[in-house]
């Protein structure tokens, strides 16, 4: 147990002396981040109103027209239905419903705002709670002629940056898994460190074992790297239990780790599982739902994208953090992880060289 413990720390020095593998595992993903928050940070002082009923009285026709002829409002009008499916996709701020109120000169408003973003939510509510107070002001009446009534809904749609940076954190798993060991190993190979390691009392699975130990630390610490950068920079809220984004990020390590190993098992030099690991990591990175909805890939792809495992650890990540969702909700994306690590370990063991092949 002591030999494996200094084992342990001795691949966490490594780690952290590698800077080539600091900068693609940890700065590269935090450049990710900033460039992605400076990218979509402007500032958007126009707020998307959805109106419904707007024929209801000539006083909800006359809040309508001053409502779109005034500054930073952005007016449709629709259906109930529609409109209020738009503001569940994120695509209204607040839905203001006209209806008859119970005496003949009185107009009930009712407010539909979105409370998934607090911040653009309340600034809208506010806003159109300000003009309708107003609109009652000018009424030639001692009471309020519009009765507002408001009622919160949460919707569907992420910000931008609440979407991105779980999948950033599947990538920088992803990446040091596959491409971090698979090189590192084949090197171990070549230099005949693995053989060296063999001929000692020391079991080379321990050896193994300390490697994958210090690789869930390192995947660990990059999680909480991401999350916090997220958090202080971008406003990513945590709407989800950590623990349970933490054994999403364990087990995502540990499939994409085993993924590490076959390629490892199948490279002959560092040059090819760098190209190997390229290879498999390139395309899971623009069809693993990284950086835009997997869902609005063309249907052609679909069936594709289904058979990547780095989607079902952005979606998985993506739902625990952002969309508090618990780990039975995520059984699909948790089997997907444990299958492709059980799956990568049975290759790897079959497959694995302790010795370079003779060329």
């Amino acid at each position: 147990m002591k030999a494996l413990r200094h084992m342990i720390l001795a691949n966490l020095k490594m780690s952290v002396r590698n800077r080539t593998a600091l900068f693609w595992n940890l700065a590269f993903p935090l450049i990710f981040i900033v460039l992605f928050q400076f990218v979509f940070s402007g500032d958007d002082v126009s707020i998307n109103i959805g109106i419904v009923g707007e024929d209801t009285s000539p006083v909800s026709q006359q809040v309508a027209s001053e409502m779109r002829g005034a500054d930073g409002f952005n007016v449709s009008s629709g259906s109930r239905e529609s409109e209020l499916d738009r503001l569940d996709n994120g695509d209204r701020s607040v839905v203001v419903v006209f209806a008859p109120g119970m005496s003949g000169s009185e107009l009930d408003a009712d407010l539909y705002w979105d409370e998934s973003d607090p911040q653009l939510g309340q600034i809208a509510l506010s806003a159109v709670n300000q003009f309708l107070s107003n609109a009652n002001a000018g009424m030639a009446t001692d009471a309020p002629v519009i009765a507002v009534e408001t009622q919160a809904v949460e919707s569907s749609e992420l910000e931008y940056m609440d979407f991105l940076i779980p999948g950033i954190l599947a990538m920088s798993i992803m990446n040091s898994g596959m491409i971090g060991l698979a090189s590192a190993f084949v090197t171990y190979r070549e230099r005949g460190i693995l053989r060296r390691i063999r001929a000692t009392p020391f079991p080379i699975s321990s050896f193994i074992l300390a490697r994958i130990i210090s690789q869930l630390v390192v995947s660990v610490a990059q999680a909480g790297v991401l999350i916090g950068t997220g958090m202080l920079i971008a406003g990513l809220t945590i709407n989800g239990n950590l623990l349970n984004v933490f054994v999403m990020v364990t087990l995502g390590s540990l499939a994409f780790l085993s993924l590490g190993f076959v390629v490892a098992a199948f490279a002959r030099n560092q040059e090819t599982a760098d190209s190997l690991a390229n290879a498999f990591t390139f395309p899971m990175l623009f069809l693993g739902g990284v950086f835009f909805p997997v869902d609005s890939a063309p249907e052609w792809l679909q069936p594709i994208m289904r058979l990547i495992p780095l989607r079902y650890l952005v979606d998985g990540l993506r739902d625990l953090m952002v969309r508090d969702a618990t780990l039975p909700d995520e059984w699909l994306n948790l089997l997907v992880m444990l299958g492709t690590c059980v799956v990568g370990f049975a290759l790897a063991l079959r497959f694995f060289r302790w010795e370079s092949s003779k060329a």
